[in-house]
């Protein structure tokens, strides 16, 4: 029963940590533009590939961080709201979005070149380490391998499933989508998560 929620939870959880345009985005909206909707989704399938590698491994170094910290549910808390405030920070002043696919040097296409271009997005451990431990907070407490792989596939599932709309959306995505209008969209959701970042560390 845990392992089905920790599913819906990661599910939901990558579809909106997806939103961000980063360069898996990019890529696959550009690719379905010049090729068509069957390229697009080789390049979305190869580019949710690394959701569930980044999230097997934050889930395993954020259980480990727990048993060697032996934090309890206050602490938890505490380290879940300053992980929010650091990627809050990150995004509203460090984050700089890529997309001229130019400057990236990955010779590959399809599902390969998708799963090159989302292995160069080694943040993504930060980010499910912190959705790690938010399940904590959750109440649940049962961490094995069946749990291990339910949120590694929510994880590739959520971001599967944001990708496939984007290729649906195509060329009308590619044009309204805007560098400086997306830019200001990062500022507003760093903002965000260190408001909720904040929050959690004061009712803790």
């Amino acid at each position: 029963m845990d392992a089905l929620l920790i599913f819906f939870i990661t599910t939901a959880a990558s579809v909106i940590g997806s939103l961000q345009a980063g360069i898996v985005n990019t890529a696959v909206l550009a690719h379905t533009v010049k090729r068509g909707p069957e390229a697009g989704r080789r390049m979305a399938l190869g580019g949710s590939i690394p959701e569930f590698i980044y999230a097997g491994i934050a889930f395993h170094f954020a259980s480990w961080l727990l048993g060697v910290m032996g934090i309890d549910a206050h602490g938890v808390a505490l380290l879940v709201g300053s992980i929010l405030i650091l990627l809050g920070l990150y995004f509203a002043f460090l984050f700089k979005p890529v997309f001229d696919l130019d400057q990236v040097n990955v010779k590959a296409t399809g599902v390969r070149k998708g799963f090159l271009l989302g292995m160069l997005n080694p943040q993504l451990i930060i980010f499910w380490s912190g959705v790690r431990l938010m399940l904590d907070t959750l109440g649940i407490t049962r961490f094995g391998w069946i749990e291990t792989i339910a949120f590694g596939l929510g994880a590739f599932t959520g971001a599967l499933v944001l990708l496939l709309q984007l290729v649906r959306l195509g060329r009308r995505a590619l044009e309204k989508w805007r560098p400086s209008t997306l830019l200001l969209l990062f500022r507003v959701v760093g903002g965000a998560l260190v408001l909720s970042g904040a929050i959690m560390i004061m009712n803790a």
